[in-house]
C-alpha cells in the first residue's frame, strides 16, 4: 500500500472546479511554452491561480506549484519545500534533492546551481 504524503499549502496545487476555460489565454501559454517553467504574475485577485490551475488540468500536465511568500526569506526552508514538491511529482526520482545545511552556506551559489541541475533533470 502506497503511503500518501500530505503537502503543505504552499506546494499544493489548487482544486479547480466549474471554471470557464480561458481558451485565448491557454493559446498564449501554449505558444510561449519554450522551457520547463512558466511565470505568471499579476495583482491579487486577477485569477492567476485559477488560470494556471485550469490550464494544467486541461492539458494534463505534471507540475509543481510553489506559492512564494515572505517566509521564503529563509533559504534552507525554500529548498526544503521545493524538494518535497519535486518528490511528489516524481516519486521514482533516484535520490532526494539535497538539503541546504550549514556546511553549504559558504558555497550557496554552487549549491543552488547543482540543486537546480538535479531539480530539472
Amino acid at each position: 500500500m502506497k503511503r500518501q504524503i500530505i503537502s503543505p499549502a504552499k506546494i499544493t496545487r489548487p482544486s479547480i472546479a466549474r471554471v470557464f476555460p480561458r481558451k485565448r489565454l491557454f493559446r498564449l501559454i501554449d505558444n510561449n511554452r519554450t522551457g520547463k517553467a512558466i511565470w505568471i504574475c499579476g495583482p491579487p485577485g486577477a485569477g492567476k491561480t485559477t488560470l494556471i490551475g485550469s490550464y494544467i488540468e486541461s492539458r494534463k500536465l505534471p507540475c509543481i506549484l510553489y506559492q512564494v511568500d515572505e517566509g521564503d526569506n529563509d533559504i534552507p526552508t525554500f529548498f526544503h519545500y521545493l524538494g518535497i514538491a519535486a518528490k511528489e511529482i516524481d516519486s521514482r526520482k533516484r535520490k532526494p534533492l539535497p538539503h541546504l545545511t550549514p556546511e553549504y552556506s559558504l558555497g550557496i551559489n554552487t549549491f543552488t546551481r547543482r540543486y537546480f541541475e538535479d531539480f530539472f533533470s
